[in-house]
């Protein structure tokens, strides 16, 4: 449950679907139970000045074959949340910081909104926080890029801009139909200026990871929305749903959150409902369809790592794209032991890995800019 259910409650605002989801966690456990009252007598405590940025950590290690034999567990459970000002309060415990010899000329810091855009003629403009971009139908603040339809340009030869995000980065972009896309780092996206009205409305995810929100293909003639990524298609008739086709990634995962869509490749065609996700094998050819936690899978949209049964490995892989750092894995036997944990992804590094060392499992060093598993 995201920790925003949380204060929303305590300020008596959720809506229907809200409270049932609220009402479900809070009666699950003893443990649920005592947390929100901690959470409540802290955040009365707190200056009404105060604003909190929604972000709840927790974590949990689950042991390899070998060492769940044991039956052992080990879980640790922390309110990692971020404070404009700091709260006194939530932190039964307060989290041990990493040592000071750690810590180097060269800091790893919080990604940030920031992407290179490629023009129809090869321009490159660097688009960060806090600049502005105004070009014929597209527009920027520096945190998201907007495109505006226009109708007569839609018969014209179709011309295409690229969105890059380097590691460390993440951006958002409206294309010209009206669909939202949310891209995390290290992506890049290829997509027309403006689409036909008669021509499905097709974009290339080159690589990397992103949500769409697509615009109802009713609203644009009947055409379809289409993203080709690796050797795949997702033909969608208008809904949400998260695309992971990272460089170094063997397969293609497609997690769809609500409406429905088809996955395409080599003449085969697999329908996706709801809460399922695909995994497409481009060397193979093969897809296979799941059931999947997609609020999991889609929570770095809203700003979360949420890691379900993940080896420490592939979860370090995740956290040093955002915060552009190397990986050095030193114990191949520590980074298979798998993690469940939820950070917020707009705090110090220094902090998850801290969180996760607590497990006792493993350790984790910082050398420059290089995350160490030992």
């Amino acid at each position: 449950m995201e920790f925003k259910l949380i204060l929303k409650r305590l300020n008596n605002s959720l809506s229907k679907e809200e409270k049932k989801v609220f009402d479900a966690w809070f009666a699950e456990s003893e443990l649920h139970r005592n947390y929100f009252e901690r959470v409540k007598r802290g955040y009365l405590k707190s200056p009404e000045s105060v604003s909190v940025e929604e972000g709840w950590s927790k974590l949990s290690s689950k042991l390899t074959k070998e060492r769940k034999r044991r039956s052992y567990l080990k879980y640790v459970a922390a309110a990692a949340i971020l404070l404009v000002t700091s709260l006194p309060f939530l932190l039964e415990k307060s989290q041990t910081e990493l040592p000071v010899q750690q810590i180097t000329e060269k800091e790893i810091e919080v990604g940030t909104d920031k992407a290179t855009l490629t023009l129809e003629d090869g321009t490159e403009v660097a688009l960060e926080k806090g600049d502005s971009f105004n070009h014929k139908n597209v527009s920027s603040n520096g945190e998201q890029l907007v495109y505006k339809h226009k109708a007569e340009d839609s018969k014209t030869e179709l011309v295409y801009n690229t969105l890059t995000i380097p590691r460390g980065g993440q951006f958002y972009v409206v294309l010209a139909d009206s669909t939202r896309v949310w891209l995390n780092s290290d992506s890049k996206l290829r997509y027309p200026v403006n689409f036909a009205d008669d021509q499905p409305r097709k974009v290339e995810l080159v690589y990397g990871e992103a949500y769409f929100e697509v615009s109802p293909s009713r609203l644009h003639n009947g055409t379809h929305f289409m993203v080709e990524t690796q050797g795949q298609e997702v033909d969608v008739l208008g809904t949400a749903f998260n695309i992971k086709a990272y460089r170094e990634d063997l397969v293609v995962s497609t997690a769809l959150v609500h409406g429905r869509v088809a996955i395409n490749q080599s003449g085969n065609t697999e329908e996706l409902a709801p809460g399922y996700q695909s995994v497409f094998d481009p060397l193979a050819g093969t897809v296979h369809i799941a059931k999947a936690d997609v609020n999991s899978i889609v929570a770095w949209k809203d700003g979360l790592f949420n890691f379900k049964d993940m080896p420490l490995g592939e979860i370090l892989v995740t956290i040093s794209r955002w915060y552009n750092a190397e990986l050095q894995i030193k114990n191949q036997e520590k980074a298979a032991i798998e993690f469940n944990g939820m950070f917020n992804r707009n705090q110090e590094l220094e902090k998850i890995l801290t969180i996760i060392e607590n497990t006792n499992e493993v350790k984790l060093t910082t050398e420059g800019n290089t995350i160490i598993v030992e």
